[in-house]
């Protein structure tokens, strides 16, 4: 059996168009499925805290400290 759809288009509603409906549905469904996966990586990524250890600040601390010697000894002459 054929019959046409709204835009004109032969459509298969025998078994072969109920596959072929089937088969797009699930490809369907995988894409979205995917598309969904990395929407919640990005968001994911974009959500993450990001820390620092104790160590990265103290030498962060040091670094300005020597920085800061650099440009009291340029200054003070």
């Amino acid at each position: 059996e054929v019959e046409l759809s709204s835009d004109g288009s032969a459509v298969n509603t025998g078994p072969k168009g109920v596959i072929n409906d089937w088969r797009r549905f699930k490809q369907l469904e995988t894409e979205q499925r995917q598309e969904q996966r990395r929407e919640m990586e990005r968001l994911i990524k974009k959500l993450s805290m990001t820390c620092r250890s104790h160590l990265d600040e103290e030498a962060d601390k040091h670094k300005q400290k020597e920085l800061q010697e650099k440009i009291n000894g340029k200054v003070a002459w």
